[in-house]
């Protein structure tokens, strides 16, 4: 893996890795993203973080928002297989977005960054909501994966306020426990959402959580999985493996 470019801010080592055409971002020796132009599918938690999208007929994912867009791992496959006419990815790391914007060209794919800590954007955005919300809030100076804010109920019903009708919020969490004992995980949370998911993978300790407001079912996901021929091979390859569960 060569290193293509590095720089230090604010007591963080940044860190851009290429092996083949696979770029990878790192932030005090941890993974914040990895992209390929044309391949969708990392085999690790950045998976987990589209494959909601699929819950939805493409046509009914218009306007799609990340929290948290890191170097855009994300956005080759969404633009791919949703193709939405709104792409706004925010990040308060300007490290972040200048591997995005530069490195990994997500303004080709249609993505408006914006440089903002995501609970001050949360609370100014008076725009129309989102079809699709994915919140990937990690610190980059942790040397190890934990949330950079709490999953409480402020934060929580903030980012349902994001969410058109029928539509989605994706969140990660470091792993199940911190989930779990956070207000996300409680009963109240589940007010004004239809359907919960966990997603996981074996490569990560990562707990997903898919919160819907249709009703869907993991088989509905699968379909549309086998339906895209790359994610088909990808899924009888052993690439992309994932694991779902509903929790309610």
């Amino acid at each position: 893996m060569r290193e293509l470019w590095r720089q230090e801010r604010d007591g963080v080592l940044y860190q851009l890795r290429r092996r083949g055409r696979t770029l990878s971002l790192y932030a005090n020796g941890v993974q914040h993203s990895e992209f390929h132009p044309e391949r969708w599918v990392t085999g690790s938690v950045w998976d987990l973080l589209w494959l909601p999208a699929l819950f939805h007929e493409p046509e009914r994912c218009r306007r799609v928002l990340v929290l948290g867009l890191g170097g855009g791992s994300l956005v080759p496959p969404l633009a791919g297989l949703i193709q939405p006419d709104t792409f706004v990815g925010v990040d308060y790391d300007s490290a972040h977005l200048e591997v995005a914007e530069q490195f990994f060209g997500v303004g080709e794919f249609g993505v408006h960054t914006e440089l903002a800590h995501a609970r001050d954007w949360v609370r100014n955005w008076q725009g129309e909501p989102f079809d699709l919300v994915i919140e990937d809030l990690f610190a980059p100076s942790n040397e190890t994966v934990s949330r950079v804010l709490p999953a409480d109920r402020n934060w929580c019903r903030s980012l349902q306020k994001l969410v058109a009708p029928g539509g989605t919020l994706v969140m990660n969490f470091g792993d199940w426990r911190e989930y779990s004992q956070s207000w996300a995980a409680s009963r109240s949370a589940r007010s004004g959402w239809k359907r919960g998911f966990r997603l996981s993978t074996p490569d990560c300790h990562n707990a997903v959580i898919a919160w819907l407001q249709h009703d869907a079912s993991s088989t509905d996901l699968r379909k549309r999985v086998r339906s895209r021929p790359e994610l088909d091979r990808a899924l009888d390859r052993g690439r992309l493996a994932y694991g779902i569960r509903r929790l309610f």
